[in-house]
This record gives C-alpha cells, structure tokens and sequence, in this order.
C-alpha cells in the first residue's frame, strides 16, 4: 500500500495577508506606546525666596493649620495645595530674630472650590499673633484675600488652572501680610541682627564700590524743604545775573577805547550860563510908573 504525499496538492483556501494584518498591530502598537510617552505637566510651588524677609522682636514662629477643606474642595487635585503655598510663604518671609518672645502665624482658611462649570472661587484666610515672653506684651494682624477664577481656553479645574489660581492667591497675600505687618506691627519689626527698627533711620550707601561717600550734612544745621529751596533759588538767580553784568561790564572796560585809547575820560561839559549884564531885576521906578 502506496501513502501520497498531499504537500503538493494546491490548497482550494484563499491565503489571508498575515503579514499586513501583523504589520498594521506593530503600528498601533508603536502609536500607542508613543502616546504613552508624553511627559506630564510640570508645575513649580510659590517662591518667596527672592524678598527681604520681615524680621520680627520673637525668638521663633510657628505655623499653625487650622483649615478644614470642604467635601466638594478642589485643593486637593491642585498641584500646590493653598495652604501648603501659606506655609512656604509664613517661612520664608516671617523670621523671629529677638532674644525671646513667641510668634504663631495660623491658616485660619485655605480652599479652592468650583463656582460654576467654567469658574472656580479661591479663599486665603490667615492671622498673626506676637507676644512677649511674658505674655502681657502682645499684638495680631488678620490678613484674608479671595479670588474669583474664570478660564477660557481650558478647564478651570484643570491642574493648570488651580496651579495658577493658587499662585495668584499666594500673591496677593504676601502683599496684603507685609503691608498688615508694616502698619499695624511696626514697634515688633527688627533688621537681620535684631536691632528694632522703629525710630530708628536706616541708611544705605547708594555709591558705587570704591567711589569717595559722599558728605554728610551738619546735625545742627536746620533741614530744607523743597518749597524753602525753591523761595530761596530766585535771589540767587538775580544775584548771578548781577554777577554776569558786572563782569560784562568789567571785561568791556578793559578793552582800549578807540577815541581815548591811553584812557582819558571825556571833559566834562561846559556850564553854559548868561552873559553878564544881561539879566535884570526890575528897578523900583518901573514898577510906579506901570502902575
């Protein structure tokens, strides 16, 4: 018994194109694996590095946080939250620099909620205390800003746009804490080595390195205000016209006279008077006879 071989028998099935089909997976494939690859946004946390800290008569400030975020709060999806932009700003602008005393910088509110579909509200609510070591010195400032946020090419819940509502708040409320702490905690204010600040003039040299400084007025002599400076420039203007004249005068009587150039004056005029005998007074007799 004779076993054929059916590998050369035609195959009477149509032959699919694997290979495409193969080739079109990779594809997709490499697509997808290509957006995958995308690089997620990157955001920055609020600086406040760059300013002059506010350098406060306590030996050292605490923050405290006593906000409570809201069930529907969007804080929480923001790459920085608000009151985490609160407490780098409370460290890196408020520095106690005196010999004892206590200063505590509470977050009384920090939230970020949607108002509407397009719009989100944001709130920043904070107070500073300072007391002494004593406790019987003591002084606060309240500081609170709020902003209404509106987007108009994305999302406003994206994390784009809480990033930047976040950091317009963090803003206004470094600006709104300074000018609060400026006005209201002066007497508490000291420079970088604790010295107070308040009537106290602080000086700077404005001249560059290795130039002559500049002089000093006398303490006894009286200060002048622009409007005494001013009243007193005219005088000084005329006197220097005066000056001007004079030396115009002076430099024109140098040069030789073309008449009298050994220097000889002019004579003086004649004095013309009557001839003698020209002029009478009126004789008694005439005087009878008119009548």
């Amino acid at each position: 018994m004779s076993v054929r071989s059916f590998s050369n028998i035609p195959s009477l099935l149509p032959r699919r194109p694997v290979h495409r089909s193969f080739l079109l997976g990779l594809a997709f494939i490499g697509l997808s694996a290509c957006a995958d690859d995308t690089p997620p946004e990157q955001f920055t946390a609020p600086d406040f590095s760059y300013l002059t800290p506010l350098h406060l008569d306590v030996a050292s400030i605490t923050v405290d946080d006593r906000s409570a975020p809201a069930p529907d709060s969007l804080s929480a999806k923001a790459p920085t939250a608000p009151d985490a932009a609160l407490k780098t700003l409370a460290q890196q602008r408020l520095v106690g620099t005196g010999p004892s005393g206590q200063g505590q910088f509470i977050i009384k509110q920090a939230y970020l909620q949607r108002a509407s579909d397009d719009a989100v509200d944001g709130a920043m609510d904070v107070q500073l205390n300072v007391a002494d070591s004593s406790g019987q010195h003591t002084g606060y400032v309240h500081a609170r800003v709020t902003r209404h946020y509106t987007s108009t090419n994305q999302s406003a819940t994206s994390r784009a746009s809480l990033d930047a509502l976040t950091k317009q708040m963090a803003q206004d409320m470094n600006v709104e804490l300074e000018y609060q702490i400026r006005h209201r905690l002066g007497s508490w204010m000291t420079d970088a080595q604790g010295n107070p600040l308040t009537g106290s003039i602080q000086q700077q040299n404005l001249s560059a390195p290795g130039s002559a400084p500049s002089v000093t007025p006398s303490a006894t002599a009286p200060a002048t205000t622009g409007a005494t400076t001013s009243s007193l420039s005219a005088p000084a203007g005329n006197q220097a016209v005066k000056s001007a004249q004079t030396t115009v005068q002076s430099t024109t009587s140098a040069v030789p006279d073309a008449i009298f150039p050994t220097g000889q004056s002019a004579a003086a005029a004649a004095t013309k008077s009557p001839q003698p005998n020209v002029l009478k007074l009126p004789s008694a007799e005439t005087t009878q006879s008119s009548e």
